[in-house]
């Protein structure tokens, strides 16, 4: 199993959006915009068709590492296990000195793979949302408040509803460590507690 799990982080772990940006137009992602490379990031910079193919991308990764673990005849517990590996590679990518991206197409990619319908319908919702306000923070909540609700109300296992609420939680973190680490607050921080 640890195998599956290594296998998973480093499929996560693959930068993307950096390896797109730097073959489309010699340019490090990590140096424009928000500093983040993911696919929301290129979009701004290279246009919506690179962010598109960068987000598709960034699923195949999390629904890839899913269908792995199943693959190898794991139980469904290690299945939810290889998707979280996957976001934590993108997360904290070894190639890109343990930085990546905030891992809200990988997580998708990952209950892509568990959950089709419900996150179907979140992506559904996150686009509408996102075409008539043009607010990305507040369309992607609109969408995937969608990914506990569903199978909570459609009287899933637990574990289904509990799961992304514990998977997307990391998309907020990761959001606000990348803001505070441009911000200087992080330096900031450790030299208060010196």
């Amino acid at each position: 199993m640890l195998a599956v799990l290594l296998t998973a982080y480093l499929l996560g772990s693959i930068p993307t959006a950096y390896l797109v940006a730097r073959g489309v137009a010699g340019l490090d992602i990590r140096t424009v915009g928000d500093g983040n490379p993911g696919a929301r990031n290129v979009w701004l910079h290279l246009g919506w068709r690179w962010g598109v193919l960068v987000a598709i991308l960034d699923m195949l990764k999390g629904y890839a590492a899913v269908r792995w673990a199943q693959a190898m005849g794991f139980a469904e517990p290690y299945a939810f296990l290889a998707g979280a590996a996957a976001v934590l590679g993108h997360d904290t990518s070894p190639f890109l000195r343990f930085r990546g991206g905030q891992g809200m197409a990988t997580t998708l990619g990952v209950m892509l793979a568990l959950l089709p319908g419900e996150t179907l319908f979140a992506i559904v919702v996150f686009l509408l949302a996102y075409r008539l306000t043009h607010r990305w923070d507040e369309s992607l909540l609109a969408g995937m408040i969608w990914l506990p609700l569903l199978p909570l109300v459609q009287g899933r296992e637990l574990r289904y509803v509990l799961y992304p609420v514990l998977l997307l939680p990391t998309v907020g973190i990761k959001k606000a460590i990348d803001t505070l680490r441009r911000s200087g607050g992080v330096r900031r921080i450790l030299h208060l507690h010196r």
